[in-house]
């Protein structure tokens, strides 16, 4: 293999890699993404019967990244309120 080849395929690998989206956010991932504060996510998360989609990696929450987008689509078309207790 020549060296230009190497290097082409090389940085093929990288544009493709950077692409990718992982499948799941961290807290601090969504908050950035979702354009939703710290705290409203952590009530969400905290909320009795929530539909938000996150689980838990022993302490460490993740929410699904598509279900994310998902639940975001439905309560805009419901007209929900996000507020000091969660989703009204």
């Amino acid at each position: 293999m020549q060296p230009e080849e190497l290097k082409q395929i090389i940085k093929e690998a990288i544009r493709e890699s950077k692409t990718q989206k992982k499948m799941t956010l961290t807290l601090e991932e969504c908050v950035k993404e979702s354009g939703i504060g710290r705290s409203t996510i952590l009530e969400l998360v905290h909320a009795e019967n929530t539909d938000f989609p996150y689980f838990r990696v022993g302490k460490k929450i993740l929410i699904n990244r598509d279900k994310l987008i998902l639940w975001l689509d439905r309560i805009s078309e419901e007209n929900r309120t996000i507020a000091g207790q969660a989703c009204i």
